[in-house]
């Protein structure tokens, strides 16, 4: 990051800390960072980019720290994601980050709403896969579930303990008897199969905050460029599943059913592998296609 760039950062957040989110202006900034107009506008379109910016630079921090810790360590221990999981809370006490969110609960901004979301969908994704690693690959159905459920727990625990004033409680306390809590009732979760958020809950969420049309085409693309990185040895299966895909999505009429059915085996294939973050996109953008195309088809045959 440039020099500028980190200039007109630094002083956006301490505006948005001091003022508030909404009460800050972009002249605000540019007089705080001692820029000029053009400056800003040729690293920044608007002021939500710039919070995206201070989010982005605090989810760096916690992602670095998170690798420190766990280098060299077991990444099943449960205490390591502990550790891993209180980071973020500290990075964002110590960047005040928990000022600015408060500041902008209450804003009505639509693309402010999906920033936020966004910022949180990331973070459930984060514990979601850690929680795979730590107690195996069968909770994967559920793991976005225990995911939310467990940020549900430390969020209302530190909710409760702010309100209190309660200044002995730290924040891996209060993490560790959540993840202690979440390892209690997986067997249940397990046993019973009643699932409330999928992965699929959380696609359609991801696509509903970052809504853009798919076409046909652009899917195409994207799977003729994944399978070329894929070897027919290490993941056969998945590639089968890629394959028979872009073969049905380049016939002249798609069944779009079939492609319906084979998105989650799809994406399970890969979990695990060095391939799961580009197949869950290729899933995703396969989800938006389907939902995009299938009301058409509906109209068509009426």
């Amino acid at each position: 990051m440039n020099k500028r760039k980190r200039q007109i950062i630094t002083a956006a957040r301490e505006l948005f800390i001091k003022k508030g989110f909404v009460d800050t202006s972009i002249n605000d900034i540019i007089s705080a960072a001692n820029i000029s107009k053009g400056t800003f506008y040729n690293h920044f379109t608007s002021k939500n980019e710039c919070l995206i910016a201070i989010l982005d630079e605090g989810r760096e921090e916690a992602s670095n720290r998170r690798h420190e810790l766990l280098y060299g360590q077991d990444p099943t221990d449960l205490e390591v994601l502990t550790q891993q999981v209180a980071v973020l809370m500290h990075v964002n006490k110590e960047l005040n980050l928990v000022q600015i969110f408060e500041s902008i609960f209450h804003a009505r901004d639509a693309e402010l709403k999906k920033i936020i979301i966004n910022y949180h969908l990331q973070e459930v994704e984060w514990l979601a896969n850690r929680l795979v690693q730590v107690f195996g690959e069968e909770i994967s159905p559920i793991s976005y579930e225990c995911a939310v459920q467990t940020f549900g727990m430390i969020n209302l625990t530190l909710r409760a303990v702010f309100i209190a004033d309660y200044k002995y409680i730290n924040r891996e306390a209060i993490v560790r008897v959540a993840l202690r809590n979440i390892s209690v009732i997986i067997p249940t979760m397990l046993e019973s199969k009643e699932i409330l958020i999928s992965v699929e809950m959380i696609n359609t969420i991801q696509n509903v905050v970052n809504y853009k049309n798919v076409t046909r085409e652009m899917v195409i693309e994207q799977l003729q460029g994944f399978t070329k990185g894929l070897s027919s040895t290490d993941i056969p299966e998945g590639l089968e599943y890629a394959e028979f895909l872009l073969e049905e999505l380049q016939r002249e009429k798609p069944k779009l059913f079939i492609v319906e059915s084979l998105l989650t085996p799809f994406r399970k294939a890969f979990v695990g592998t060095g391939h799961v973050a580009e197949a869950r996109d290729i899933a995703n953008s396969l989800w938006r296609y389907v939902k995009i195309e299938q009301p058409a088809e509906s109209s068509k045959n009426r």
